[in-house]
């Protein structure tokens, strides 16, 4: 056999091995030596770096910018409390882990000494709330304005407690109470899915949670400052180091006027409890009052209400309970602007701008107004069944002749019929009018989007929407019958619609259409939207994204930042038939105006504009509407009025005998009809306030988290204390503020 030689790669691996194994040991000889040297040699060493100290730092939270109205006066400000922190580390220095100062603070704020242990406990994997979520060095707040007895207690007997201090922290403060409630919003603790979003946000920062608060949360908040302390191996605090102020958050200055909100919330008010004494349900209502030509919100009233004041600090159980209750009635829902609700007459604005769009009418000529019309084998009637027979489209407005609209409404929906049956797509003009005006879209108000409602518009597509989302509900009321409803012939008509929606509620019929054109059916509005559509007539075709920011202000006084309303779209009709709608109905001395009864005897009666709706709501009352513009003189163009003012009451009747009432108190007040107008020149304000510079409010560390007021259990609701209120308090539109009738519904009337 041939001899082989040995591989020489063999020898160099063996090599390599070697050198590696040498330099391993070095490693460790030389690790093991420094060790040695260390611990045997250099005893002093381990005290020296037992003696080391590195820096930690608190958050010292910024103030939130004021809100302020359009005359500078403050909605939202800043006031000081005092505040109760515990020192956890100065506790765990005391031989009983600060046992007894605990035992001594505990009856001073009406607590226990294990509640306030849980409280300056940090929190862990095995530690449960309530428990503290700052640093662990940072001194925890355990109670809020504190009052003079707690301060005495503890600044007279400082010695017994240790560790204990009394700091001055600013919160945010409401002089009005619950004025605005809905536009002002309220605040929030910062929650983890917050951090997530936004990683500057720390544990003690407070943010907006609801409106103008939330909107314009980055505007408001402010820069946080920093208290630097000295902390030990172990990570107590054992000195105090630089602190860096913190920079408080710009002002923002609305258009909303202080005084005409009170009055518009006083009058919504006091209608509703005339409205409940008349044996209306009356549960609840709104006004809107805008300047129609920049589109700004002057005021807008909602009731029920509440006071934002409850979420500082974070809310407690007892009061989101009581807010949320069933018989609350949503008070943390704004109808002006998060409530929907068919509009009755009062959209005929838009019917007549569609006729007149397509020829179906002209501005002088003569239509019937019979007392009743057939329509898909159903009787629909006027008002009190009144007939007024061939009269012009003036009088057909003042007098809100329903069939004299239905005609033209039936008229396009057998056009359209007659499109699809040729294989087109309908064409559905009084839909497209809508939505120019801008029914069924939210209204671009500067708000969260979940608190504007965007209302709807009943159209083929809506139809079939809604039947293919709730067929299986139809099919199963119309097998089941209704059993729960005592009244026979009420069971009977529930269970007959039942049926004709499981098997037909895709269709849209020639009476679907003409309840659209007198603002019933599946038409929905908020009031905001329906302000902004009769802003439009007066401004000549104008339809605004309406605000109520006006401007923001740094803390030198200087404005940094002025919002503007935009023009989302110009109305595609003719000025002269805005301004024919808005002449035609102007109040004279004579009632031929719906709803002008409601002001006689009152100085600016001649003044005002406006068109009275009554919506019918299958099962309950009706709700009351007014839409409205002034001031104007008589034969004057309406592109004078400087308000526009619509109000509505939910069950509460015919639009003249509740909504009218109430516009008038609010036009009274604005106009100075009986002494001076509550707003300079009866004007909305014409250009920003000068605002003062300020200087930074000083705010103490740790901030707002987990406070409560002293002598209080300490409690926050779920969600809500840590911002996000569950439920109706995210300010969306509910149930309860919809009024859109049953798809299907039989035949209405509106006024």
């Amino acid at each position: 056999m041939p001899m082989h030689s040995a591989d020489p790669r063999a020898g160099s691996h063996r090599t390599r091995l070697s050198v590696l194994r040498l330099l391993i040991a070095s490693l460790l000889l030389t690790l093991l030596a420094r060790l040695s040297f260390v611990q045997l040699l250099d005893q002093h060493k381990p005290q020296q770096s037992a003696g080391i100290t590195h820096l930690g730092a608190i958050v010292v939270p910024a103030p939130r910018g004021e809100i302020l109205d359009a005359r500078g006066r403050v909605l939202v400000g800043n006031r000081s409390t005092h505040v109760l922190t515990v020192d956890r580390s100065a506790l765990d220095q005391q031989d009983d882990r600060g046992a007894a100062v605990l035992a001594r603070l505990a009856p001073v704020l009406a607590t226990t000494a294990a509640d306030l242990r849980r409280e300056i406990t940090p929190c862990g994997v095995n530690v449960p709330a309530p428990c503290w979520t700052g640093q662990p060095y940072q001194p925890v707040p355990v109670a809020t304005g504190v009052g003079p007895a707690v301060i005495l207690a503890v600044s007279e007997h400082a010695e017994q407690f240790p560790g204990v201090s009394i700091s001055t922290q600013t919160v945010l403060h409401y002089p009005g109470g619950s004025l605005a409630a809905h536009l002002l919003g309220y605040t929030g603790a910062v929650g983890p899915d917050d951090q997530k979003a936004d990683k500057a946000l720390v544990d003690a920062d407070t943010i907006g949670r609801s409106g103008l608060e939330e909107s314009y949360d980055s505007v408001l908040r402010g820069v946080d400052g920093e208290q630097r302390v000295q902390l030990d191996p172990r990570g107590e605090a054992v000195g105090q180091d630089a602190t860096i102020a913190a920079q408080p958050g710009n002002t923002l200055v609305t258009s909303l006027d202080a005084d005409v909100q009170a009055l518009a919330e006083r009058s919504l008010a006091a209608q509703i409890a005339a409205s409940r004494a008349k044996g209306k349900a009356a549960p609840s209502g709104a006004l809107v009052v805008m300047d129609p030509h920049t589109g700004r919100v002057i005021a807008a009233a909602s009731y029920p209400t509440y006071d934002p004041a409850a979420f500082v600090g974070g809310i407690s159980v007892t009061d989101y309970a009581r807010l949320t209750a069933p018989k609350a009635g949503d008070p943390l829902v704004g109808r002006a602007i998060a409530g929907a609700y068919a509009p009755g007459s009062t959209f005929k604005l838009i019917s007549t701008a569609d006729d007149i769009g397509t020829g179906a009418i002209t501005l002088d000529g003569h239509y019937p107004c019979p007392g009743s019309l057939n329509v898909d084998g159903r009787t629909k009637t006027n008002y009190e069944s009144e007939t007024f027979g061939e009269i012009d489209l003036r009088f057909a407005l003042q007098v809100s002749c329903d069939t004299f609209f239905y005609a033209p409404a039936v008229a396009e929906w057998q056009a359209d019929q007659r499109r699809v049956e040729d294989g087109k797509k309908p064409l559905e003009p009084l839909q497209a009018m809508a939505r120019a005006f801008g029914v069924a879209q939210r209204p671009g108000v500067d708000l969260p989007a979940d608190e504007q409602a965007s209302g709807s518009i009943g159209s083929r597509a809506s139809r079939l929407a809604t039947w293919k989302a709730n067929k299986a509900d139809y099919c199963a009321a119309a097998k089941k019958g209704y059993p729960d409803v005592a009244n026979l012939a009420d069971r009977a008509y529930l269970t007959q619609l039942a049926s004709e929606n499981c098997t037909d509620g895709w269709r849209f019929f020639a009476g679907n259409n003409a309840d659209t054109a007198i603002g019933q059916g599946d038409t929905t509005v908020s009031p905001l939207q329906l302000a902004t559509a009769y802003s439009a007539m007066i401004n000549g075709g104008k339809l605004f994204a309406p605000t109520l920011g006006w401007g923001v202000v740094d803390a030198a006084g200087k404005t940094v930042r002025t919002i503007t309303p935009k023009v989302l779209r110009t109305v595609p009709v003719e000025k002269k038939v805005l301004s024919f709608i808005a002449d035609s109905l102007h109040f004279q001395d004579s009632h031929s105006v719906s709803g002008a009864l409601a002001f006689d005897g009152s100085p600016i009666k001649t003044l005002i504009g406006a068109k009275t709706g009554t919506a019918e709501v299958y099962g309950k009352q009706d709700t009351s509407w007014l839409a409205s513009w002034g001031p104007v003189q008589p034969g004057a163009s309406p592109s004078k009025a400087r308000f526009v003012v619509v109000g509505m009451v939910e069950q509460a009747g015919t639009g003249a005998s509740a909504a009218a009432p109430m516009v008038r108190k609010v036009y009274e007040g604005l106009l100075g009809a009986y002494g001076a107008p509550i707003v300079p020149g009866a004007a909305p304000a014409g250009k920003l306030p000068t605002v003062t510079s300020r200087t930074p409010v000083a705010r103490s560390a740790p901030g707002l988290p987990k406070l409560r007021s002293s002598g209080s259990a300490s409690a926050s609701a779920s969600g809500a204390a840590s911002g996000a209120a569950p439920g109706s308090a995210s300010g969306s539109g509910s149930g309860s503020a919809s009024s859109s009738a049953p798809a299907g519904s039989g035949s209405a009337t509106a006024s």
